[in-house]
Parts: C-alpha cells; structure tokens; sequence
C-alpha cells in the first residue's frame, strides 16, 4: 500500500471516530446493522425522548431499544417492518413511544440519509438509487465532506466531556423548557396552544394516526402485542402542555385511530418522574439513571415484568 493510500485510510479512519461522523450516521444506524438477536421479547420504537427513555441492561430480558433521534412515525414503521424477523413469535411486545409533537409530525415521509443504510428501498418513501450512491460515498469516504466546522466540533468534544447523569439547575431546566416550546412553535407554525390548528396540521394528526394504525395492524398480522406511550418530561416542561394542549395533540390523534382499544399509557407527568431532577438530562430527556427507573417501571405496568 502506498503511503498516499495509507494516509487516505487513516484520515478517513479519523473522521469516522469524530463527532461530527458519529452524530450524522453512528451509533444509531450501527445498532441496526449489527442486530443479530431473535427472539426479542420487547422493543420499543420513538424519537429523540424514547431513545433516551429506554434502557434494558440488567433486567434479563431479551429487549432492544429501537428508537432514532429526530425519527418521524414514517421511521419507525419502517424500522418495524425490516427487522421485525427478530421478534419472538407470537409473544413480542412492541412499545410504540410517541413525543407531544409526534401528531403533528405524522405527515413527515421524508427519511433522511440514515435510513438508507438501514431499510430496504421499497420501505423509504421516495427511494432514490442515485442518492444512495451519494449516500455509500460519503460512507465510505468521509473525508471529502468533512465540512471546516466540524473541526472545532469534533475538538470541543474531545477536550470538554459531558456527564450523561449530570442535572441542569432548576434555571437551566425552565431556559431548555422555554428553548423547546419556541422550536417547536417555529418548526409546526404554530402561535400557541390556544389558536385552532391550521389545515395542514389537521391532516398531518390525521396521518399520524393512520401510521399508528399500520404498525399495530403488523403487530396484530405477525402476533406482536402493540402498546403505545409518552415518556415523561421534567415539570417545567410538562407544566407549559395545557389539557387543551394534550387534547389537541394526543387525544385528537388517538380519536382518529381506528385502533382506540390499544393499551396507552401517558407518563407526561407523572409525578414519579416530573419532580425528580436528578433522573433528566435536560426538560425533555431522561438520563442513564432515569431511563433504567422509567423503563422497569414501563414493564411493570404492561405485565412484562413481575
């Protein structure tokens, strides 16, 4: 090997240990390529809350967190359909974790590069093969899109660690809480919980509720046992959900879903978890800790755990 070629694998190798590598394709994506248990008696789909939410370690069940970040309900029936095959036959749970905001996002069939290293093409909408060329490349060649930034990112990272079970200050939780709402204000056009949802949101509750109804009519086809949740959040965020609010956005979906008789569990604010710093990461997400708390307490309440 030359040492042109040489040092071509060691920049690449480089990268792909950086932040920035990580944080677009790894660890997520990797779980899936390597997943190799049949089986599984329990797993649970979701975004960014339920992949922080979950953590099965030590509880002696063959169980698997198969949540992404930023994970639209397009994802996860994807991620149901491809690797259902290692689900224990006839006896499966399959924990269907849903964010406030999952109603409004239901209309989202936009599946970003990641999934095409995970899913089959006839389950990403608007599979394109040339953009999975584009995809492979910048898999396997990192280094010609390393873009100047993630320097400094990949740097701030090595040099300043973040504790995973360190707890914000009663501040920092009601700035993140407040930080949040304004994101997801921008991002679904909304003013406030108080004006009526616009046409495109009602369709878009109206599409998440049939993404749910597909995944839970798999689950029924192939003998799985659907259940549905809501993770809970820190008060300062919970508190700023008003009951109109959660009808709005919980209630108005699970209305629309042919499948009303589905076990659903709403942990939002629970009070087990809404006061309890120490068990978040931030408003939104729990911690390692929190996440072992909240999932025993999950399996205990569906019958899996005793």
């Amino acid at each position: 090997m030359s040492f042109v070629r040489k040092c071509w694998h060691v920049a690449n190798a480089v990268v792909r240990r950086g932040y920035w590598f990580n944080h677009r394709f790894l660890p997520e994506t990797q779980k899936f390529e390597r997943y190799r248990t049949f089986d599984t008696e329990v797993v649970n789909l979701g975004t960014t809350s339920s992949l922080h939410a979950f953590n099965y370690e030590g509880l002696g069940i063959k169980a698997a967190n198969w949540a992404m970040s930023m994970n639209p309900l397009q994802g996860d029936l994807g991620i149901l359909k491809n690797y259902s095959s290692y689900l224990k036959d006839g006896g499966a749970t399959v924990i269907m974790s849903l964010c406030p905001f999952s109603s409004l996002a239901g209309s989202y069939d936009y599946l970003d590069d990641r999934y095409y290293r995970i899913l089959y093409p006839t389950t990403i909408p608007h599979y394109s093969y040339t953009h999975w060329l584009r995809v492979n490349e910048r898999w396997q060649s990192p280094i010609w899109h390393y873009p100047f930034y993630a320097i400094f990112m990949d740097i701030y990272r090595i040099f300043v660690k973040k504790d995973a079970n360190r707890s914000m200050t009663e501040e920092q939780m009601e700035a993140d809480a407040q930080m949040r709402i304004r994101g997801w204000f921008s991002e679904f056009s909304l003013k406030d919980f108080e004006t009526p949802l616009s046409l495109r949101n009602k369709d878009a509750i109206m599409d998440a509720a049939c993404k749910l109804d597909q995944m839970i009519d798999f689950c029924e086809e192939h003998g799985y046992k659907p259940v549905m949740i809501v993770p809970p959040m820190y008060h300062t965020l919970a508190d700023k959900f008003t009951s109109k609010a959660r009808t709005m956005l919980i209630d108005n979906m699970i209305d629309e879903m042919k499948h009303k008789d589905v076990r659903f569990f709403n942990y939002m604010n629970d009070d087990a978890f809404t006061h309890s710093r120490e068990l978040f990461a931030d408003s939104f997400d729990l911690n390692p800790n929190g996440a072992k708390v909240f999932t025993k307490r999950v399996l205990s309440d569906i019958g899996v755990l005793k």
